[in-house]
Parts: C-alpha cells; sequence; structure tokens
C-alpha cells in the first residue's frame, strides 16, 4: 500500500498534473544538458589551443543553440558569414579612421544602424547574419583601441572564437539529436485540425442566428474572434519550422513547396472569414440549410484528419469532399437561387475546394514548383530600429569620449550587441526592458561566481560543471515565450563578463567597472527604445492597411497579363496579415485592433474575389464588363448592378464585392 502511494505522488503525471507538461519538461532538460555538454567542449578546445578569451568560445554556444538542428545549422551558418563581414569592416573602418576618434564613431554608428535596418526587414536566421555584422565590429575593436595596429589579430581571435563555438555545438547537437519527420508532421497536422474547427465553429454559430439578430458588420462572437487569432499565429510558426527542419532533414526538403503550398492554403481558409458573411443571413431562404450542411462536412473531415494514419490514405477524406463539392455544384445549378444564396453556396464550395488542396499537398508523393513569395519589407520598423542603432551607438561613444572611462568600450560593446538582437524582435521597445532586466541579473551571479565559487575551483571538470550550473537558468528559459529575452540577457552577459582566462587574474576594482559599464549600458538601452524612440504600433498597422489596399486597387486596374496568382498573391498578403494581427496585439484598445483586423481580412477576401472574377469572365465583353465594374466600385465607388453580367458565377462574387465595399470604410 505504502508502495503505491509512492509511486502516484511521484508520478510525472502527479507531480506536473499533465502529460504534456511533463513532456515540456523532458524536452526543455534533454536541451540543457546538450547546451552543457557544448559549452563543455568549446571551453576545453579553447584551453587547448591557447585562445586569450576562451568565454567567447561560450558565449556563442549559449547564442546558436537550438532544440531543433535545422535552426542551430541555419543560425551558425549565418553567424560566421556576419563574423566574417563583421570583422573585415572592423579592420577597413579603423584602417581609415584611426586618426579620428569622432569620424570613427560616425561610421561606426552608421554601420550598426544599417545592421540594425537589415536585421528588422530580413527573415529567419538571415537577419542573424546582419546582427552579427553590427557587434562584431565593436567586438574585434574593443580590445584595439589603445593599440590600433592589432586589430587585425583580433578579428582572427574572433573568428576563432565564433568558428569553435559553432562546431562544438554542432558536433554535440548533431549526434544526440535523432532527425525525424514525426514533429513537423504532428504540428502540420494540428494546424490543419485547428483551421477546420475554426471554420466549423464559423458556421455553427451562423446556423445557430435567429432572424431577429440584425447582427452588425465586424461583428463575431469572442470566442471566434480569439480562435481566428490563435489559428492565425499557429499557422504563421509553420513557415520557419519547415525552412529549419528542411535543412538538415531530405525528407522534409523533399516536400518542402508542397508544405509551403499547405500552410499558404490554411492561411486562406482563415482570411475568408470575417464578419462580411453577415451578408447571407439577411437573412435568404437556404442560409441555414447552407450552413448546417458546411458543418456536417466539416465534422466528417475533423474525424478523417484526426485518425494518426490519415496520411497515409487520404483516399477516403477526399471522396468526402468530392461528394460534397458535386452536391454543392448541383445545389449552385438552381434557377430559383438569389443572388445571395448563390454566393452563400460559392463560398462553402470553394471552402471544400481549398480543404481539398491541403490534403492533396500534405500527401503528396513528389515535390511542387516552388511558388515565389516575396518577402513584406516593413520599412517603418526597420527605419526605426536603425535609427536607434545609430542613436545608442552614438550616446555610448560620446560618454566614454567626454568621461574617458577605461570600461566605457564595455558599455558601447553592451548597447550595440543588445541593440542588434533587439532588432529581430517583434517588439523591440517591450523586449528592451526584459533584456536590461536580464542583463541586470546576471551581475549578481557572477559576483557569486567570482567570490565563492571561482577561488575554489583546480580544474577544467570543476570549472565546466560550475560554469554550467549558472548558465543554466538562462538556458532553461530561454524557450520560455514570457522570459526568454531576459533569460537570454542572463544567460549571454553572465558568460561574457565570467572573465575566465587561461591564467586566472583575480581583479575587483576592472569587475566592479565592467559591472557598472552594463548597468550603464542597460539604462541606455531602455532609455533609447522606450522614451527616445517609443515604439508607434498604430502608425505601423495603419502602414500595413495601406499596403493592403494598395494590392487591392492594383488587382482591380491591372491588365489581364499581369495579374499574379491567386495563391501567390494570397501568400503575399498573408505576411501581412499576421505582421497586422501582432502590431494589432500590443494596443490597449482590443475593440478597435478587432475592427482593424476584420477590415484587413476583408481586404484579403475582396482581392481573392476580384481575382476569380476576372479569371472566370468567359469571353472578352465580359472581361472588360468585369473590368470596368472594378474600376468604377472600387476606385471611384459608384455602384453597378451585377444583373448586367449574365454568368451566374460572376454574379454571385459582385454580390459579395458590394457588400463589402459598402461595410468597408474606405479603399
Amino acid at each position: 500500500m505504502t508502495t503505491i502511494v509512492r509511486k502516484r505522488l511521484w508520478s510525472p503525471q502527479s507531480f506536473w498534473f499533465s502529460e504534456a507538461r511533463w513532456s515540456g519538461f523532458l524536452k526543455t532538460t534533454a536541451f540543457a544538458v546538450r547546451v552543457c555538454l557544448s559549452v563543455g567542449l568549446a571551453l576545453l578546445v579553447a584551453f587547448v589551443v591557447q585562445l586569450d578569451s576562451p568565454m567567447s568560445t561560450v558565449t556563442t554556444v549559449v547564442i546558436v543553440a537550438h532544440p531543433m538542428v535545422g535552426a542551430l545549422v541555419s543560425k551558425s551558418l549565418w553567424r560566421v558569414l556576419g563574423t566574417v563581414f563583421g570583422a573585415g569592416l572592423s579592420v577597413a573602418i579603423m584602417g581609415c579612421f584611426v586618426q579620428s576618434a569622432w569620424l570613427y564613431f560616425v561610421a561606426l554608428a552608421l554601420i550598426v544602424g544599417l545592421a540594425c535596418m537589415t536585421a528588422s526587414l530580413l527573415r529567419l536566421y538571415r537577419a542573424y547574419a546582419a546582427v552579427l555584422t553590427g557587434y562584431t565590429i565593436i567586438i574585434v575593436a574593443f580590445s584595439s583601441f589603445s593599440h590600433p595596429e592589432s586589430v587585425f589579430m583580433s578579428a582572427m581571435m574572433r573568428l576563432s572564437d565564433v568558428v569553435i563555438g559553432v562546431v562544438s555545438t554542432a558536433v554535440i547537437f548533431l549526434a544526440t539529436s535523432p532527425r525525424r519527420s514525426q514533429p513537423v508532421h504532428r504540428a502540420l497536422n494540428d494546424a490543419f485540425l485547428a483551421v477546420l474547427e475554426h471554420a466549423k465553429s464559423f458556421h455553427s454559430s451562423l446556423t445557430a442566428l435567429s432572424v431577429a439578430d440584425g447582427s452588425d458588420f465586424r461583428t463575431l462572437p469572442v470566442a471566434l474572434y480569439d480562435s481566428r487569432q490563435a489559428v492565425l499565429k499557429k499557422i504563421t510558426a509553420l513557415t520557419p519550422l519547415l525552412e529549419y527542419a528542411a535543412s538538415d532533414n531530405p525528407e522534409i526538403k523533399d516536400h518542402l513547396s508542397s508544405y509551403k503550398m499547405a500552410v499558404n492554403q490554411m492561411a486562406g481558409v482563415i482570411a475568408g472569414y470575417h464578419p462580411h458573411w453577415s451578408n447571407l443571413h439577411q437573412p435568404h431562404t437556404r442560409f441555414y440549410e447552407i450552413h448546417a450542411y458546411a458543418t456536417r462536412m466539416l465534422k466528417n473531415v475533423i474525424d478523417g484528419i484526426r485518425n494518426p494514419s490519415w496520411r497515409n490514405d487520404p483516399e477516403s477524406i477526399l471522396k468526402t469532399l468530392d461528394q460534397g463539392i458535386q452536391s454543392l455544384e448541383i445545389f449552385e445549378a438552381e434557377e430559383m437561387l438569389t443572388a445571395a444564396s448563390l454566393a452563400s453556396v460559392h463560398n462553402v464550395k470553394n471552402l471544400l475546394l481549398a480543404l481539398r488542396r491541403i490534403i492533396e499537398e500534405l500527401t503528396e508523393k513528389k515535390n511542387r514548383v516552388p511558388m515565389r513569395v516575396s518577402p513584406y519589407l516593413e520599412w517603418p520598423t526597420a527605419l526605426r530600429n536603425g535609427a536607434r542603432g545609430i542613436l545608442i551607438t552614438l550616446l555610448a561613444t560620446f560618454i566614454w569620449y567626454v568621461t574617458a572611462w577605461p570600461n566605457g568600450p564595455m558599455m558601447m560593446m553592451y548597447v550595440i550587441a543588445a541593440s542588434s538582437l533587439l532588432s529581430t524582435v517583434p517588439s523591440a521597445s517591450k523586449a528592451s526592458m526584459a533584456m536590461a532586466i536580464g542583463t541586470v541579473l546576471s551581475i549578481p551571479a557572477t559576483w557569486i561566481y567570482h567570490v565563492y565559487v571561482l577561488p575554489l575551483i583546480s580544474g577544467y571538470c570543476l570549472l565546466w560543471l560550475s560554469l554550467s550550473f549558472f548558465l543554466l537558468p538562462g538556458i532553461w528559459l530561454q524557450f520560455h515565450p514570457k522570459y526568454s529575452i531576459g533569460a537570454f540577457g542572463y544567460a549571454v552577459f553572465f558568460a561574457i563578463q565570467s572573465l575566465v582566462t587561461n591564467e586566472m587574474v583575480y581583479d575587483d576594482i576592472a569587475l566592479t567597472n565592467t559591472w557598472m559599464a552594463i548597468i550603464c549600458g542597460a539604462v541606455l538601452l531602455v532609455l533609447v527604445f522606450r522614451v527616445f524612440l517609443p515604439p508607434n504600433h498604430e502608425s505601423d498597422a495603419n502602414a500595413i492597411m495601406r499596403s493592403l489596399r494598395r494590392s487591392v486597387n492594383l488587382l482591380a486596374t491591372s491588365s489581364s497579363h499581369h495579374l499574379p496568382f491567386a495563391e501567390q498573391w494570397q501568400g503575399d498578403q498573408i505576411q501581412k496579415l499576421s505582421r497586422l494581427a501582432l502590431k494589432l496585439s500590443f494596443l490597449s484598445q482590443k475593440d478597435r485592433a478587432r475592427d482593424v483586423l476584420d477590415r484587413a481580412f476583408s481586404l484579403v477576401s475582396l482581392g481573392k474575389l476580384i481575382l476569380e472574377l476576372r479569371q472566370n469572365a468567359e469571353n472578352p465583353f465580359e472581361k472588360k464588363a468585369v473590368r470596368m465594374f472594378l474600376q468604377d466600385a472600387i476606385i471611384r465607388r459608384q455602384e453597378i448592378t451585377y444583373e448586367a453580367f449574365g454568368n451566374r458565377t460572376l454574379s454571385s462574387g459582385i454580390e459579395q464585392i458590394q457588400f463589402i465595399l459598402k461595410n468597408l470604410q474606405e479603399i
């Protein structure tokens, strides 16, 4: 009896309350162990080859380590490239402006600002090359301000530190991390299920509406708004996951284009669900019947997708969808349908066609031809981060120049490195406080380590174990969304402040100066990012909305020869939607945020309808008439009745376009 009670008390389920939490604990533990092993290997190699700054290899390990091996490989590659480029620039500007401190400071500030701006524009770990270019310059120059002639050797030493850290981390993670496709397939499956559940909830809520509801435009149940945000976030996270997995997994690489297209189609399904559907519960006679049928179809598809082996035999699900599409085509052919009823049928049929394409892409045996989607360049944020990089560099160099503080270069190194790293996060202003707090927390940890631990170290093994113990909080919390930036700052700058060298020299004055430089740098970071150049998320959101409007207007006015493919255009706009949702999440007025996001989703649906109308026109007269209608209705906002078009598909599309235009405040 006692044994049974003890087992229950210490079982994973009783201790962590859920299997998912226990699984997350095991994954984090495995990651932390790998990082500590990488730290040990990098430190050992640094001591063997007699590097002047062995802790730089530890810093590299902490920065490049990632649970996904593909992300680690990508991050490491771009880190090495950025270090090489930054080291070259450091030698160049030191050689050009060695006789003029202020010209050197201005050149440094401009390069750091350009690096911050580029890091904000690029995606994934390509941005990391720009980050490294920015702060490698000051790291290389840090030890060469007193002796400029040594800058080349400093650059070579920095490159050696980075290469040893990168290679050590790659060796440990590649040796201990199996290449498995199941996590990627599971993530794709979960996202697809989330899309299906959101669509079913939408149709169920429309089915439950009564005639007396009289719901206004841009009014949905709050649960549907929350669901839409959660699903869009989950879909957005799939793109980097696929990119990283493809870099070291041949199976994922062979199907990367197909999987990306499936993700694009999932986002397109979510983009189609917004309150413009409220025009279809005015109500027409077939409204409830159509949406009840859509709910039943989605339930059948969800039941099929929940089967773990559905990817091996998707034919039954495809057959269900084909039957639904055929039924809707028969329903669509009825002569008595009103334009609103026809629009309802048309929307549900497009939904089933999109679901069929998603399933085909997820189960495709051969890779498709890659579809080019241009990255969305968010210039307002990039220019703001570039200005922050210039300003904080000039302020730090000015303080050092005026005070002649011996540890001024350490403050410069901190603010430039932190500014460059913050340029890659969604909200650099919000993250700057977390980065500063994490960095400051590393100071008491460094003090305890230097005073009570380091003097007792008598060998390499004890040094490695003690460093791993103090780095563990930063490693453990690095991938926790709430504490990740602060934990990252703690781990990186604890390693920098540790000052472990091949021949240990204990200098309390130098250590105190280093702490003061870090504290001053943290204060300067928060001032620049939150006070001097604060964020303007509402302005950024308005800029994205203007970009969406321009894209829709261009579809209405372009010639038929210059129209983009529907999937390509949709992929371009989905990037804007995800960035817009992120910007709006920082606003305090949630009702206004939902209203703006509804308008954005309506604009994307409007663009898809425009492309569909122009592609479905069957003869030159229809093509010209459709283009005239779109130019008049969208550019000059003049109403043209859809009865002028004989094509019933065009009529239903124009019905929806007129409703969206009537409820959008401006185009």
